[in-house]
């Protein structure tokens, strides 16, 4: 019986490369949830700026909206975690980072809406959280978009709090653009040339 070859150093080091590489080409984030997030806090706070000058404040409830969106997220992680043949070293460690936001954005809403009247500085509050996972992300995967991202979340959050209200909610929309739309828009295009390229 023939005895299986060794692999060299350099023979090791070079399947290794192939196989992170050929996990990297299977990875790609569909950039999906970041446009569906970037587009519903986008709305939101647009409409939420409109309300105030229409003097229509049932817009306000518009804000559900985040919560309906938590709908199709579950249906679009579900179907990323199944299409993908690779799991990434820091997958799991990206979905809690993630999951503790959803969790944190939730129990913020819900304290500050208790408090029974609007908070001046709820809007800059809320920027901070934001930048949080978008930075973590971006700068976890160097993904310079997302890491900018966060950075003028945290910059907006400052500014908003020299800016009265409806006006925060433009920093709220700009947020979510440079966060999650932007980002989303890039990662999507690179996920679909990869998908092109890997047919």
């Amino acid at each position: 019986m023939e005895q299986e070859k060794e692999l060299t150093e350099q023979e090791s080091l070079e399947l290794i490369s192939r196989m992170i590489t050929k996990a990297r080409k299977d990875y790609y984030d569909t950039g999906i949830s970041a446009l569906l997030w970037g587009s519903v806090i986008t709305i939101c706070s647009l409409v939420s700026f409109a309300s105030y000058f229409l003097k229509m404040p049932k817009l306000q409830y518009v804000w559900f909206l985040t919560l309906v969106a938590v709908i199709p997220q579950v249906v679009i992680s579900i179907r990323e975690s199944k299409a993908r043949r690779y799991k990434t070293h820091d997958a799991d460690l990206m979905s809690g980072i993630w999951i503790s936001f959803a969790v944190s954005m939730f129990l913020l809403g819900w304290v500050l809406n208790s408090l029974g009247k609007r908070v001046p500085q709820m809007d800059a509050i809320y920027m901070i959280v934001y930048g949080i996972p978008t930075f973590t992300t971006g700068y976890a995967r160097s993904f310079k978009p997302m890491i900018f991202g966060g950075i003028a979340c945290w910059v907006f959050a400052l500014v908003s709090l020299y800016v009265d209200y409806p006006y925060t909610q433009l920093f709220l929309a700009a947020s979510a653009q440079l966060a999650w739309f932007i980002p989303g828009l890039i990662l999507r295009k690179r996920y679909l040339k990869a998908k092109r390229e890997n047919v």
